[in-house]
């Protein structure tokens, strides 16, 4: 088996040609997956800068909305000291109509009669708290209470045909 030292040669060489194309291939497919993967990783880069982007703008979102809260609750502080401070001003206005109009009544000579703001003749200023109250009972009647502070029913409310309650009708109609 005498093969010529030719062929052998041919061999060596076809066969590190064979390995060489083996490395170089590897080399280059290994430079692909790297590649992909830097682009792979590029790319989790962007989407996490996008995702901070996001978070960043919904915290300046939550901040603006805190901020406006506080606005709003600094804004009612004041208005409900403004309606206190105007309250006590009337309170005060009515105190000092009510010392001017008994100062009045004391020196008038022919009693204590006298006529009030809303133009009621014989009603005493003194007794304003009173009249108040009435309205505050009108109020309370008209929200569904007795002037005895109790619930009103059904039968408080009650008619017959002619418009009349059962309380207001003649006694012998009922």
């Amino acid at each position: 088996m005498d093969v010529q030292w030719w062929v052998w040669v041919i061999i060596a060489v076809v066969a590190l040609a064979i390995m060489l194309a083996i490395v170089m291939t590897a080399r280059k497919g290994r430079a692909l997956t790297e590649q992909r993967r830097r682009e792979e990783a590029q790319e989790l880069r962007e989407q996490a800068q996008e995702r901070q982007l996001d978070a960043d703008r919904r915290d300046a979102e939550a901040l603006r909305a805190k901020a406006d809260a506080e606005e709003a609750r600094v804004a009612a502080e004041e208005r409900a000291r403004e309606a206190r401070q105007h309250q006590e001003h009337a309170d005060s206005t009515r105190s000092e109509i009510d010392e001017q109009l008994a100062k009045a009544d004391r020196l008038d000579p022919d009693g204590a009669r006298s006529t009030d703001q809303r133009g009621e003749a014989g009603l005493h200023r003194g007794d304003d708290a009173d009249y108040r109250r009435g309205e505050a009972d009108g109020r309370r009647e008209a929200a569904g209470y007795r002037p005895d502070g109790t619930r009103a029913t059904t039968d408080d409310y009650a008619t017959t045909d002619d418009g009349l309650a059962p309380e207001d009708r003649p006694a012998r109609d009922r």
